[in-house]
């Protein structure tokens, strides 16, 4: 048998994340419950658990890549080597940077454990440990790929440098 692995719904505004890395690599064996990948979106970085055991057979999506929420990212299976109906012809499936992804499921079916965290109020964003100051993964991912160091970017308003303040910054 094999079971779908999807990008998770973690809070009630989340449209799309990105698996910034996998914990277990294809071929190994996962327990329901353990942690299976740690995903990024536009509010905070968090760990998800797998909600089924099996061995990780498939990685069908990209680390560092936005999927919609409900995407298939991994497949998993009771045998090695058994590929998901979710997994696409042509997708990486052996250990390459690209991850499989599942059909949507709603809040309800979220994986066992996930770890939800708010923007809100006394919620703090999880910091690179060299970093000093805050800044959204969103901020530092898009620094990056424009070739911004994210500490010459001052925020238009608070102590958080956001996206907006990182485009505003490239424009100069």
């Amino acid at each position: 048998m094999t079971y779908d692995v999807v990008m998770p719904q973690l809070g009630l505004t989340m449209e799309e994340g990105a698996v910034v890395s996998w914990q277990k690599q294809v071929g190994d064996w996962v327990k329901k419950g353990e942690v299976l990948f740690i995903v990024e979106t536009d509010k905070s970085v968090m760990d998800v658990e797998s909600s089924d055991s099996g061995y990780l057979n498939a990685i069908l999506v990209e680390v560092g890549k936005n999927v919609r929420v409900g995407t298939v990212i991994a497949g998993l299976g009771d045998r090695p080597g058994e590929v998901s109906s979710g997994a696409h012809p042509g997708e990486m499936t052996g250990g390459g940077p690209t991850q499989a992804y599942a059909p949507p499921e709603s809040p309800a079916h979220l994986p066992a454990g996930a770890q939800i965290e708010s923007g809100g109020a006394g919620a703090q964003e999880p910091a690179a440990p060299q970093e000093e100051f805050a800044a959204s993964p969103r901020a530092r991912r898009l620094a990056k790929e424009l070739g911004i160091d994210i500490r010459a970017v001052k925020p238009a308003s608070g102590r958080r440098v956001v996206e907006e303040d990182v485009r505003r910054y490239h424009q100069r």
